[in-house]
């Protein structure tokens, strides 16, 4: 860039983008209304600068800039402000030549063909069935891949999503004028349009030093995709090229902004969308405390939700409910706007695709309006399940939920360290006004953390951010404060600002023994940061604002998957020392690599323009990650390569950091990586461990199989066992989907096995610890945060979640959001359970194939009688079978006609007691004295004795044995089976907090009486699968992942998250 220009603009312009009319050298925005990030103080911004103590950055140029008017200069209560992102411009130093990057060859030939390296290719028919109607949603007779690429139904799940099929049959003969077909069929067609693009136009912006660098680069970087190491987000694979390669500009619809990065300027793009494609997945973008910036918002979103994008933003900022406004009246408050936000997004398709938008939502917890924002969400989800229970339709887009609000949002409560400190020492918050910032109330800080932890254990909403540790890491605090995250929290920023995503396939840089390639990864993650930086300067953006800002700061989010997948390959527990320490190790390997290419850049092309205001902070936070090295237990994986080039990367980011700058405010993330796993077809997502032992594959010529995940194999074989004690293992793990108690299988390597689900009942399950602890191996050398959700069994307390977000803190997290199975009831969990359904008539809830049954034999007047109980997994009975009468007479069918009926009536949820009311008290022979049982004496009947029988035995009506006092309740079936703390807990409404947190099990504040005679000794941590959320792509049930998030195991279809 040879010089910041401002933007000139019409009356029109000015009105609609807060551009300003006015020539400033260096303001080119208008902030029409008060932003306590933005705005500083002219007095402060004087001391801001003298406190860099940087010769660079001469007091006297801002001065003599605010002198000679080249910076706008704001009033507000007789206060004069100027714009820190102003400062930054005023202090950039831009590079009047640029020298251009070189290239050399790592991983591909001069004259090779990168797309050969996989070697054979072969043609494969694919195809997605509707879930239900089995008809066919998608259908490629002659999809071309790799022969290597063999997993069918990532094959499947990359030709429909990102292949570019178009229906306009123009640009059906430009395909073919060019591939030979009018739709693409081959990864090397989407490859070849996506690198090309970045390539092509990178050069002609000068990133590369000769047409040569420019070739290597491209070739290089193919050759990583078709051997699927990388992949970039989805928004690139969608849109790049297209336009380019094929020459199809794309459909009319919101006109993006691209900023020209040689003069600054942004404009409007008259042409169509993949002229200059939207490649970010990620957007920040809060409104300020005025009516005109709240209503804009509204526009701002939709144009980034119909690029197929998420946003985050900051609704603390407007000011509280019945706070004054300037022209009189009172205000409505920021959580009336933020229901306009999300019935907003729920209206608009994001990318004109079926699902619905994604949105975060942060506030701050000391805003008056705190504890609504708290309590909202769970407010409006009690709502959609009171009217399903009504009779409304359920899902995600059944009228239950479309009539309630807040379902398109995620909800996460920004909080400090202070914070803490008063939780820790029974002290209240202070809750201040936006407007003048005078305390308005006074709360109880305990209490807030449990209604925040209330509401993750209830919905999964709000969740939490650590507000200390994130403007700590944050690089750039002389621009502001960071205010919000994307939808999926791993992008941390300015507002106004966006980043696109590319994700490392770990696996694929390991041997079979797990050793990872350390110079192929860091050749592979200065590529990636290099393409990645160049889209920064070719895309275009939904929104004027972050198509001027973002560019500025050029952040870029590398990241990685098939971690879980390569620590069971080395034989290394997720939930270790060991896995966490590897973990750790290649997370700081990848930051400091990518940093080292940013400070190439710098030297070579440029800076990012608000660097040199920044150099203080930025350089302290990079000698912060560098100091973090030492807190690794590197004694845990003693590889010793590993670790001299980890501290030689830092040694370089901090000193040639400071020599030559960096080309990126921030450069990693770890982001959930859902669709483009399959690209990769990796094994596990993000940082996450793998999910099961087992998988279904689908076969090519159509059905499928269960194997056992292939890195078990590779594990075991790398522990010493023999083919055959592998083999028996793997047919145990089908038979059970878990290790323990497998044949041959040392107990100590049990835990390498295990998994998010474990066996499905609790078995072989990460504790929801181990996930909480590596968030924190790895934060420590992410440039943003790790989009990750911590999940928990259903029998999970609230103060489990309260704990967690205390443990969040004192490791350094940045973010921590959790999920316990089943507890979100606008999503329809639980298959097999009744959930929050209420049964109709005729409909009946089956007990499992598999139960455990109760038995009484008894005489009664010396007549035999045998009663079977079926139990529910919650223990409460489901069906009544009575036993021992010859065939024909009449009792006995008298009695089987009594079991039919009741436990009919069981099944449709009809209460205990009721079934057995009208058996009490029936009088018919045999009756009299009762031998067999402890407690019950006398029965007048058969039935009289079964009502007995089951109120005593599993609701504890002690006044029903003819003994009272002898009635022992610990040797009860109820006590030590479940059922009497089930029948308990029908009685406690878990959507009330207060009456939660006085329960010992749902709050877990309390402890247990060792004499409650409804305590549950059973811990049902069984992970359903869902049902309510259908995909509406191909109508398979969907998996849900977190409090607004769900995936498609069969065509790869998402709710929630950023990217389509």
């Amino acid at each position: 860039m040879t010089e910041i220009k401002e933007a000139v603009e019409t009356k029109k312009d000015y009105a609609q983008n807060g551009l300003l009319k006015t020539k400033f050298k260096y303001s080119i925005m208008n902030l029409k209304s008060y932003d306590s990030v933005r705005h500083i103080l002219i007095e402060n911004a004087y001391s801001l600068v003298e406190n860099q103590k940087d010769s660079n950055l001469p007091l006297d140029k801002l001065k003599t800039a605010i002198e000679n008017e080249e910076i706008k200069i704001y009033e507000f209560k007789d206060k004069k402000y100027i714009d820190r992102l102003d400062i930054g411009r005023i202090y950039h130093q831009p590079h009047e030549t640029k020298d251009g990057l070189t290239i050399n060859r790592y991983f591909t030939r001069e004259g090779t063909n990168p797309f050969e390296s996989v070697g054979e290719y072969q043609t494969i028919e694919l195809s997605i069935k509707d879930w239900n109607t089995k008809k066919i949603v998608f259908h490629m007779t002659d999809a071309y891949f790799p022969k290597s690429w063999n997993n069918q139904v990532a094959n499947q799940i990359v030709a429909q999503k990102y292949f570019f099929k178009p229906n306009n049959e123009e640009w059906k003969k430009k395909l073919f004028d060019k591939i030979g077909l009018d739709y693409e069929n081959s990864p090397k067609h989407l490859i070849n349009r996506v690198t090309n693009f970045i390539a092509d136009e990178g050069f002609k912006i000068g990133y590369f030093k000769t047409e040569k660098d420019k070739q290597t680069f491209s070739d290089e970087l193919k050759w990583l995709q078709i051997n699927r190491k990388f992949a970039f987000n989805s928004p690139v694979q969608f849109n790049a090229g297209i336009y380019n390669e094929y020459g199809i500009d794309g459909n009319n619809g919101i006109n993006n902004y691209w900023r020209n990065p040689e003069t600054g300027e942004v404009s409007k793009i008259e042409k169509r969308d993949y002229f200059k494609p939207q490649s970010h997945a990620c957007f920040i973008k809060g409104p300020r405390d005025d009516l005109e910036s709240i209503v804009q918002h509204t526009v701002d979103e939709a144009a980034i939700f119909s690029n197929g994008s998420g946003i985050g933003q900051d609704i603390g900022v407007l000011r509280e409910e019945k706070a004054p406004l300037s022209g009189g009246g009172k205000a409505s408050g920021p959580l009336s706007f933020l229901k306009i936000y999300d019935d907003h997004a729920g209206t608009i398709k994001s990318g004109g695709k079926s699902r619905r938008a994604a949105r975060m939502t942060t506030m701050k917890y000391h805003h008056p309006d705190i504890m609504k924002f708290v309590r909202g969400k769970v407010r409006e989800d009690k709502k959609a399940l009171d009217l399903m229970k009504a009779g409304y339709s359920t899902g995600m887009e059944g009228e239950a939920v479309t009539t309630v609000t807040y379902q398109n949002t995620n909800l996460s409560v920004r909080i400090d360290d202070d914070f803490f400190d008063k939780v820790k020492n029974n002290e209240k918050i202070k809750l201040k006004s936006v407007v003048d910032g005078s305390v308005v109330e006074e709360i109880d800080a305990k209490k807030m953390l449990q209604e925040i932890a209330f509401g993750s254990w209830r919905i999964g909403d709000p969740a939490i951010q650590y507000n200390t540790k994130i403007q700590e890491m944050h690089p750039c605090k002389n621009s502001g404060e960071q205010q919000s995250t994307n939808p999926c929290s791993e992008y941390l920023f300015l507002n106004d600002t966006s980043c696109n995503l590319g994700s490392h396939n770990l696996l694929e840089y390991s041997d079979k023994k797990g050793n990872l390639n350390i110079e192929e990864f860091r050749n592979s993650v200065r590529l990636t940061t290099i393409a990645s930086d160049i889209l920064n300067d070719i895309s275009s953006y939904p929104v004027k604002d972050i198509a001027q800002i973002s560019p500025e700061f050029r952040t870029v989010g590398i990241g990685y998957c098939n971690l879980g997948a390569l620590l069971m390959r080395k034989g290394l527990a997720y939930d270790s020392d060991k896995g966490r320490t590897f973990t750790a190790g290649i997370t700081a390997l990848m930051t400091g690599t990518a940093y080292e290419t940013s400070i190439e850049m710098s030297e070579k092309l440029e800076s990012f323009i608000h660097f040199e205001f920044n150099k203080k902070p930025f350089i302290e936070v990079m000698e912060k990650h560098k100091n973090n090295l030492e807190n690794i237990l590197w004694e845990q994986i003693n590889n010793q390569e590993l670790k001299e080039t980890i501290y030689s990367s830092w040694e370089n980011v901090v000193n040639r950091g400071k020599e030559f700058g960096f080309r990126n405010a921030q450069t990693t993330v770890l982001a959930p990586t859902g669709t483009i796993s399959f690209l990769m077809q990796a094994d596990t997502t993000g940082i996450e461990p793998a999910i099961s032992l087992k998988i279904n594959k689908n076969l090519a010529g159509g059905g499928n199989v269960t194997l056992v995940n292939q890195e078990v194999s590779t594990a075991l074989k790398n522990l010493n066992y023999d083919l055959q004690k592998i083999e028996d293992i793997k047919n145990f793990i089908l038979e059970k989907n878990s290790v323990i108690g497998a044949p041959h299988l040392n107990p100590e390597h049990y835990k390498i096995f295990d998994t998010a689900f474990g066996d499905g009942k609790g078995k072989g399950t990460i504790p929801f610890e181990g996930h909480v602890k590596m968030l924190g191996a790895a934060q420590p050398f992410i440039s943003g945060a790790i989009s990750k959700t911590c999940n928990l069994p259903e029998s999970a307390s609230v103060k489990n979640i309260y704990d967690a977000y205390l443990f969040g803190q004192e490791i350094g997290l940045k973010a921590l959001a959790v999920f316990r199975n089943n507890s979100k009831p606008t999503s329809a969990l639980s298959l097999g359970e009744r959930g929050f359904v209420e049964l109709k008539r005729g409909e009946t809830e089956d007990l499992p194939h598999r139960r455990n049954v109760f038995e009484s034999e008894v005489k009664i007047d010396g007549t035999p009688l045998h009663v079977l109980v079926s139990e529910y997994e919650n223990g409460k009975p489901g069906q009544i079978t009575f036993l021992a009468y010859k065939s024909g007479s009449t009792l006995k069918a008298l009695l089987e006609t009594s079991g039919i009926l009741a436990s009919s009536a069981l099944k449709r949820g009809v209460n205990l007691e009721d079934v057995v009311k009208g058996w009490n008290g029936q009088e018919f022979k045999p009756s009299g004295l009762v031998i067999g049982h402890p407690y019950i004496k006398t029965a007048l009947s058969p039935l009289d004795y079964a009502s007995k029988f089951l109120k005593l035995e599993y609701l504890g009506k002690t006044e029903v044995a003819n003994d009272e006092r002898n009635v022992d309740v610990h040797k009860l079936r109820g006590f030590k089976n479940g059922a009497f703390r089930t029948y308990e807990r029908e009685k406690i409404n878990d959507w009330d907090f207060e009456e939660v947190l006085k329960d010992p099990e749902f709050g877990g504040f309390v402890e247990f009486n060792s004499d409650d005679s409804h305590i549950n000794n059973k811990n049902n941590s069984e992970l359903k699968n869902s049902r309510g959320v259908t995909c509406v792509e191909c109508g398979n049930s969907m998996k849900q992942t977190s409090a607004n998030c769900y995936s498609c195991d069969n065509c790869g279809g998402k709710i929630g998250g950023c990217g389509v």
